[in-house]
């Protein structure tokens, strides 16, 4: 018998972008970053001060004294719950390794998250589903820049090239990643693996 179950399949394309498509994607990385410093510094106050881990899926995307700051707003509404969203999954993950600590599983004690060091770029999400999807136009992906950006820079949208060995509608994620000074976009999408279960009952018996 043999059953079919997701996993996560990754590609990354290095991105060739023109001049201002690069000055739009630094700009998007540089928020995020500066985005994600702030909700590490505001999940490490609460740790501090209540002893509270913010562990919760959106427990700063729901935070108004972040979520709803000019710094936040700087950035698409989307990618902007995905960037905090990834600072709870680091609090997330740090709870894990504290209560192995606290177990006797973890030789080390684990040190809350801590803060972007040197460009300080970081990731930029836009998960394949909800308003602000990317959409597909002749090849192009669209990546939608929200309004406060179209208002500040008078730019409402992006294009990236789509790779044409995946299908658009099983991408679960695009992902902007900065590294090394280049751009890549990272596309997160469902592949069936299969699982092959032996029936003894079938097998075959050979006399040697």
């Amino acid at each position: 018998m043999t059953k079919a179950s997701k996993t996560i399949g990754v590609q990354q394309i290095l991105l060739s972008p023109d001049l201002e498509t690069c000055a739009l994607l630094e700009y998007l990385c540089q928020q995020s970053g500066k985005l994600y410093n702030t909700g590490i510094y505001f999940a490490r106050q609460t740790l501090f001060k209540t002893g509270k881990l913010l562990t919760g899926k959106f427990d700063l995307a729901f935070e108004p004294s972040v979520s709803k700051s000019l710094l936040a707003q700087s950035m698409p509404s989307t990618p902007m719950q995905q960037t905090l969203m990834s600072v709870t999954e680091a609090f997330k993950s740090f709870k894990n390794l504290r209560d192995s600590h606290k177990k006797g599983q973890l030789h080390f004690r684990p040190k809350p998250p801590g803060y972007l060091q040197g460009s300080k770029l970081f990731k930029v999400a836009y998960p394949n589903s909800g308003g602000q999807r990317p959409t597909l136009i002749n090849g192009q992906l669209r990546f939608a820049l929200g309004l406060t950006v179209k208002r500040w820079f008078g730019i409402s949208e992006f294009f990236l090239p789509m790779p044409s060995n995946l299908d658009y509608s099983k991408v679960k994620e695009f992902t902007i990643l900065p590294k090394n000074g280049v751009f890549y976009l990272e596309m997160s999408y469902e592949v069936e693996k299969q699982n092959h279960e032996l029936d003894i009952n079938q097998n075959m018996a050979l006399e040697l």
